[in-house]
């Protein structure tokens, strides 16, 4: 079912799939995205780090952010946006209906 559309928005997997402050990763039309719940939250970026490509969905997750295993680089879940300014993983809009979690690329 990954990948189906709902107003525009492809989905990625089920609230169910999720564990809290760990990420998840699903295949979405031949993109990777790694989803997060925090919080209460649900949260995607592609699973792609822009420094040399580690798999951000492998990633520690700590107040709000994700560290990349390869070289530890943080990424701020909701924006993407590296902590220190170097730079962004692409963050996606996630939108939660029936208890799926659809992204819009």
């Amino acid at each position: 079912m990954d990948g189906t559309e709902h107003d525009g928005a492809r989905r990625v997997c089920s609230v169910d799939d999720l564990r809290e402050d760990e990420g998840v990763v699903h295949d979405v039309d031949g993109t990777a995205v790694a989803v997060f719940s925090i919080d209460g939250s649900v949260y995607a970026l592609e699973n792609v780090c822009p420094h040399q490509g580690g798999p951000l969905g492998e990633g520690k997750v700590e107040d709000g952010c994700v560290y990349c295993p390869w070289h530890g680089w943080q990424f701020d879940v909701e924006s993407g946006e590296h902590v220190h300014g170097k730079g962004a993983a692409n963050a996606f809009d996630v939108t939660v209906d029936d208890g799926d979690v659809y992204v819009s690329f």
